[in-house]
């Protein structure tokens, strides 16, 4: 009983000792700044036939 007690504390200190003297990781770098570009502006604009198609459209279904 004596020599399992003494050879489990044995393995627990050696398996803690081991993991303790484990190198740590290198931090990983950051990610590099993305160049940022612009929305264009013209995205959502609407040309003034679609602006006429849609009026027209919508009288012609009679949606109010």
């Amino acid at each position: 009983m004596n020599k399992t007690v003494i050879v489990c504390l044995a393995i627990i200190l050696s398996s803690s000792a081991a993991l303790a003297a484990k190198p740590h990781h290198a931090k990983k770098p950051d990610a590099a700044p993305v160049a940022s570009t612009p929305a264009p502006t013209n995205l959502f604009t609407v040309s003034a036939a679609d602006k006429d198609l849609y009026a027209r459209n919508k009288r012609e279904s009679a949606v109010k």
